[in-house]
């Protein structure tokens, strides 16, 4: 029995560790859910950092794209109650999915995709960026799961010194860096981008024999032909 007592009471002490956990989910400031809805706090998550694909049609030739989305990450599922606390399992996928896209759009946003079990939308924020959603519904149960990222840019916490860069392109003959980061559709770059730049210039000075060749992107919004000119005008500073 003594052992037996031990497992219940570390269940027990899990279960009130994973309530206590579950309730620092921050409602989205910006996007609602149907009303009436309750939190699902054990089967929703939040996290500062997170990155989620949405689902994007073209509206004139209806080709789909998945685009990555990183930044403040929700997972969240709603349960529409009623008052004495029973599901309200009477309202249509149809229903919720059409309110939620309205409210989208009153709000100034766009619907980027729908179909018959999802809707993935974005919101513009005052504060610059968007806000993306996308919402599943399991009608039936009166269940809503919203899974929102507001888009932020990757803030790099580490940088490599010079002498690290030789050994990794020692070893694997490239490397992948982060931190350097372009004004919106420009080819300027940003202040914070100095700190890794320098390192680069660090490595060539120390190895003055040493041959590189950096390669860099667009990401893959606006037409591949315009980004190409965008890359090119990169290429030539």
């Amino acid at each position: 029995m003594k052992h037996l007592f031990s497992a219940i009471e570390v269940l027990i002490t899990f279960s009130l560790f994973s309530f206590t956990f579950a309730q620092d989910i921050p409602e989205h400031p910006i996007i609602k859910p149907y009303p009436g809805s309750v939190l699902a706090k054990n089967m929703s998550k939040y996290q500062n950092f997170g990155e989620f694909e949405f689902t994007i049609q073209d509206k004139t030739t209806n080709k789909k794209e998945n685009k990555k989305v990183q930044g403040k990450y929700w997972h969240l599922l709603w349960e529409v109650r009623k008052a004495n606390g029973d599901r309200v399992q009477n309202i249509s996928k149809v229903e919720f999915l059409q309110n939620f896209k309205n409210a989208a759009l009153q709000a100034g946003g766009e619907v980027l995709y729908e179909d018959q079990l999802y809707l993935h939308f974005r919101i513009p924020r005052a504060s610059g960026g968007y806000s993306w959603c996308r919402v599943h519904t399991n009608a039936w149960l009166g269940h809503v799961y919203m899974t929102i990222i507001d888009e932020k840019c990757f803030k790099q916490s580490i940088v490599f010194a010079a002498d690290q860069l030789k050994a990794a392109l020692d070893k694997d003959g490239k490397i992948l860096l982060y931190g350097i980061y372009f004004d919106t559709d420009k080819s300027t770059l940003k202040p914070e981008s100095e700190k890794q730049l320098s390192q680069i210039v660090a490595l060539m000075l120390k190895y003055p024999t040493l041959h590189l060749e950096i390669q860099g992107h667009t990401d893959n919004q606006g037409q591949p032909s315009y980004n190409m000119n965008l890359s090119n005008s990169v290429l030539k500073l």
